[in-house]
């Protein structure tokens, strides 16, 4: 393989899946950024309000307890089960997020309190007061929204007695558990549920605390707050959005100049060699500075190989007509003058014999010549072939005795190849006068020799010319050492005259 396609290049399935893997992740990475970022808000807010129903539990509990007992009768609530009042009455208690924003589907709006006909408790009643107070000053710096409930679901600070006990948070938080919920805001944000996911505004966080006194529940805290909005956690973190935008538009900027690079300025300039191919400029045709990708290279190369090869036949097609034209036109002015003096009839029977004789050899010189041409077309449109024996590749010729050293040689070149090849070198050895044609191989070269007349000095270069001959009296037709050449470029062989002090001799290197 050639300089252009040696060199390690990317293919274009690896540059086209990386493309596609880029422009796939950007909307992928982009929403999932917006996840992760959204979530993370969510979690910090869950724990934020988990934190806030511990010290309100905290103080609701107290404030119950300090209640004197004796007038009220006993404790209401739900009785904690063995394991949540071993997991309540511990040192230390620690919460895992219990919302995932990816996974956890944004529940309605938060039903209003449902009506009902029961009463709170006295206990309830007189800490309720101190409750409202509490949560009122606790709220301007938490921005958090708190309801009290006793152990029913019944809001304490309610003008009439209305019950959250049908909600699904504070069902779990009256069972002793933490509630958490992710709900809209209002039934306007459902509708809008991309633009409300991005923000992380348009819903918001409820946590439901269970009010624990004497391993009883005896009431809950419900809180909500809006968790904060991408736009304020990126305000907070500007220099890290700076970087991400940078990075994106680097990113962008980097495949763009991957994609100009290795496909579309070698297919251009590709483009354009091929436009000079089509209007005849192929002999200029050079290998490009830069290819980009290994198929490009490949078809660079392929491009100009092909100009080549299309100048190469432009250039033979040129001297074959010229030569051709010129061959035929000696053998066409014989005959037609031949045909002129036999039209005039004042001729002896021997003269008209000679004339005919002369169209006859004209004639057979016209079709050896257009014989041989054919041969030619068909030796350079051929296949090449598997090696074969040189043996049988060996041609009869009379009066020429032919050997082969060693005899168990085997040439790389078909049986049918060979056998055309060495009866032209024979038969031109033969029409120059040798009587003994020798053929030595080496592995590599075959050495090809006669005791012929041999050849000029001066002829060395021109010998495989195409309609160069030094018998032209003799009808030969400077074709034979033609075809030869033409059937070992199948080969990527070579065919050399060596000059010899007698006899002629010719050397096939095999590549």
């Amino acid at each position: 393989m050639s300089q252009i396609t040696r060199k390690w290049r990317p293919s274009m399935p690896l540059v086209v899946s990386i493309v596609c893997a880029s422009l796939l992740a950007v909307p992928v990475l982009t929403t999932l950024a917006l996840q992760i970022g959204t979530n993370r808000l969510v979690n910090e807010t869950e724990a934020s309000l988990i934190k806030q129903a511990a010290i309100y539990a905290g103080a609701y509990a107290v404030a119950f307890e300090a209640v004197p007992p004796e007038a009220e009768g006993p404790i209401p609530g739900y009785y904690l089960p063995p394991p949540k009042r071993i997991f309540w009455s511990a040192a230390s208690r620690t919460f895992r997020p219990l919302l995932n924003l990816r996974q956890d589907v944004v529940e309605p709006v938060r039903p209003d309190p449902i009506p009902t006909t029961e009463r709170l408790d006295p206990r309830h009643v007189r800490i309720a007061p101190g409750l409202g107070a509490l949560a009122d000053n606790a709220s301007r710096t938490t921005l958090s929204t708190v309801v009290f409930l006793d152990h029913q679901g019944i809001d304490l600070l309610a003008g009439e007695a209305a019950s959250f006990a049908a909600v699904p948070e504070v069902q779990q938080a009256l069972q002793g558990d933490v509630g958490a919920a992710l709900r809209w805001r209002s039934d306007a944000g459902s509708r809008i549920r991309l633009a409300a996911l991005g923000g992380g505004t348009g819903f918001r966080v409820m946590v439901a605390y269970p009010v624990i006194s004497h391993n009883r529940v005896i009431g809950a805290v419900y809180l909500s707050r809006t968790a904060p909005g991408l736009s304020e956690y990126f305000a907070g973190e500007r220099i890290a959005a700076i970087v991400l935008v940078a990075v994106t538009l680097l990113s962008a900027a980097v495949v763009g100049t991957l994609l100009v690079r290795t496909m579309l300025r070698p297919i251009r300039a590709l483009r354009d060699q091929s436009r000079m191919v089509a209007n005849g400029g192929h002999s200029e045709l050079a290998p490009l500075s830069h290819y980009g990708m290994r198929e490009i290279a490949e078809l660079g190369e392929a491009v100009i190989i092909m100009a080549g090869t299309l100048s190469r036949r432009s250039k033979e097609i040129s001297i074959y007509t010229n030569h051709v034209t010129h061959e035929l036109k000696s053998p066409v002015t014989s005959i037609m003058g031949a045909a002129e003096l036999l039209e005039d009839g004042d001729l002896s029977g021997a003269a008209q014999q000679s004339l005919i004789g002369s169209i006859k050899t004209q004639g057979q010189r016209m079709d050896l010549l257009l014989q041989q041409l054919r041969d030619m077309t068909r030796s350079r449109e051929g296949m090449r072939g598997e090696a074969g024996p040189a043996r049988a590749m060996l041609p009869e010729i009379a009066g020429l005795d032919i050997s082969l050293a060693p005899l168990d040689a085997i040439l790389p070149l078909s049986v049918a190849h060979g056998q055309t090849i060495l009866a032209h070198m024979a038969q031109n050895a033969r029409h120059h006068g040798a009587t003994r044609f020798e053929l030595d191989w080496d592995g590599g070269t075959l050495r090809l020799s006669d005791n012929g007349e041999g050849f000029a000095d001066i002829d060395l270069g021109r010998l495989a010319e195409p309609f160069f001959t030094t018998r032209r009296e003799d009808g030969g037709t400077g074709l034979g050492l033609a075809i030869v050449v033409a059937i070992l470029d199948l080969y990527g062989a070579r065919l050399t005259p060596v000059a010899a002090p007698g006899g002629a001799i010719f050397e096939i290197a095999f590549g």
